[in-house]
């Protein structure tokens, strides 16, 4: 496909994260690299994971004061961005997609089309990932966004099914429905062999260890594993593969203090510390040595927002653990997922999983399918 359209992606100073693992799904799902990407200013272009050209000339971001932008920088950044849609080799395209929009992005296009800077045959894709970013919007910039989407000159995506149908309960805005970007594994991933059933069965726990995220649960799910082994003679054993941070190393000391303390209760559930894996074909690799994907995540602040380890999960058919009520709960419909609210239930979905292994692998290759359909579905509607 042909199509050249303009990626708009402040956050690409990061090799952690989706910001720059999007721009490479959306080449794959067009088939081509031509898009071009507008970043912030102090990125290394060099150090991009794909080939497309960067403008890097949006105003610098400060992580600091992100979300209270001031209407100067908005402003600002519109006219930078109108002149750079001015110049001749981008003239011609007739689509921006913000896969990852904030506030400021929200904002920003907002200020173009209000004040008539931006031509109306420039349609514009916005994509969400949590509704705080709606709902810190001024009630001013807010009204004329609703009227810009509902009028058809921006669509609004959002990542989930759950967080679409929150966007349209509870601010009467007309969402396009969730649109899906694979993570880390490519849309295109070819799975060459099985899991071979093992004595041991490996538990990734995986991304920024965050209390969100379940950082404080998870040394008392391991605990609670210790004490079935204990109690129970079982022919396989489970390892923990834990990621942390360099840079967070006073939760990494309490959770491997709290994760310490139980070692004397069961040698047959270890853990693997993981550090770095800021390369991404690094980290696929780790992916792949993953045999359940453990998330016991927030369930408030996860209620409406994705997790790219799920899609990652299923496009490598892995079964999934995730704490109830999770979002995405679309991807887990084949029982190829098993949802816990409490410790002793996530305890028991490994076991579960663990014993019937090939059953969960089955059913996950339903989900893949379905998956990579709805990513091609809902990839089609902005074109």
């Amino acid at each position: 496909m042909d199509k050249i359209i303009i990626i708009l992606e402040r956050r690409l100073f990061s090799a952690i994260g989706h910001e720059r693992t999007q721009i490479n799904a959306i080449n794959e799902l067009l088939g081509n690299k031509k898009s071009i990407v507008i970043a912030s200013e102090g990125i290394n272009i060099n150090d991009m994971p794909f080939e497309n050209k960067v403008i890097p000339k949006l105003p610098k971001l400060n992580l600091v004061d992100e979300g209270k932008e001031t209407i100067e920088y908005i402003q600002e950044s519109g006219d930078i961005l109108i002149k750079l849609l001015n110049q001749k080799e981008l003239k011609k395209i007739q689509k921006i997609i913000i896969p990852s929009a904030r506030r400021v992005e929200i904002a920003l296009i907002t200020y173009l089309y209000n004040e008539k800077k931006i031509p109306l045959n420039l349609k514009t894709v916005l994509r969400i990932h949590d509704i705080v970013f709606l709902e810190n919007l001024p009630k001013a910039t807010l009204k004329i966004f609703s009227q810009l989407v509902n009028q058809g000159l921006i669509k609004l995506f959002s990542e989930t099914e759950e967080l679409s149908k929150k966007i349209e309960h509870s601010f009467k805005i007309k969402s396009s429905g969730s649109l899906i970007f694979p993570v880390s594994v490519p849309y295109k991933i070819n799975i060459k062999s099985k899991k071979e059933i093992t004595d041991e069965i490996f538990i990734g726990c995986l991304g920024g260890p965050r209390r969100s995220k379940g950082m404080f649960t998870i040394p008392k799910i391991i605990k609670n594993l210790r004490m079935y082994f204990q109690k129970n003679k079982e022919d396989f054993r489970v390892t923990f593969i834990i990621q942390m941070s360099k840079n967070k190393k006073k939760r990494s000391i309490l959770f491997k203090i709290n994760e310490y303390l139980s070692r004397h209760i069961s040698n047959s559930v270890n853990v693997k510390y993981i550090y770095g894996t800021e390369d991404s074909n690094e980290f696929i690799s780790l992916l792949k040595q993953v045999d359940i994907f453990l998330l016991p995540y927030s369930k408030i602040q996860y209620k409406y927002c994705g997790s790219g380890f799920i899609t990652d999960a299923i496009f490598l058919e892995k079964p999934i653990i995730t704490v109830k009520d999770m979002s995405m709960q679309n991807l887990r419909k084949f029982k190829n997922a098993i949802s816990a609210d409490n410790v002793e239930g996530y305890s028991n979905a490994i076991i579960r999983i663990s014993k019937n292994y090939e059953y969960y692998v089955k059913n996950s290759k339903l989900a893949k399918k379905y998956l990579k359909n709805n990513i091609k579905k809902s990839f089609n509607k902005i074109l």
